[in-house]
């Protein structure tokens, strides 16, 4: 037996019935995409913070907290996080003989206050040698009102004796420590 509602009657009826059922679908999708991106951030955020918040204790031990800042706009700038006690954690990166070296460079209103390697591709026992904590070691105390060279000191630049055999490697050390230096300065440091 023939239906008595006409074809059109029954189409617009189906055509309804499925732009409701999408207008549905589209709203529960957008609500778990939203829910996950909240999610994913905050997952994302606890895992950088992880990675990184045992360096930047190791730099600025009495420091509860560390927030992250806006960064300048350097090359070589990763990342500028500021602790409670009010110093900086700069993690930057250059080019050494292995690609990039990664460090994590502490500077408050004393200078520079230590330096913490996070990665690097750099040949053990030649390359390695300029990331020992002697060598990082050499660097805490310098004053963050000028750059640091390993060239023979001329103008404001402090000198740092570079690394026998690792040249490429302190040279990348010493971009990174002036990078940080930089920055610090551009955030209204010394």
């Amino acid at each position: 037996m023939p239906s008595s509602k006409p074809l059109r009657e029954r189409l617009s009826f189906s055509l309804l019935t499925i732009v409701v059922v999408a207008a549905v679908c589209t709203l529960v999708v957008s609500g778990v995409h939203y829910a996950a991106t909240d999610a994913l951030a905050d997952a994302d955020a606890r895992l950088e913070q992880a990675q990184g918040g045992e360096q930047r204790a190791l730099l600025f031990p009495d420091a509860g907290s560390f927030t992250a800042v806006s960064a300048p706009d350097i090359e070589g700038l990763d990342s500028v996080y500021q602790s409670d006690t009010g110093g900086y954690v700069f993690q930057v990166s250059s080019q050494g003989y292995g690609g990039p070296v990664t460090l994590m460079v502490g500077i408050d209103s004393t200078g520079v206050v230590g330096v913490q390697v996070v990665s690097h591709g750099e040949t053990d026992g030649i390359g390695t040698n300029a990331l020992t904590e002697d060598y990082l070691g050499s660097f805490a105390g310098l004053a963050t009102d000028t750059g640091v060279t390993i060239e023979d000191a001329t103008g404001d630049a402090a000198h740092v004796d570079g690394v026998s055999g690792a040249t490429f490697t302190s040279t990348a050390v010493i971009e990174d420590v002036n990078i940080a230096i930089q920055a610090y300065q551009q955030l209204g440091g010394n």
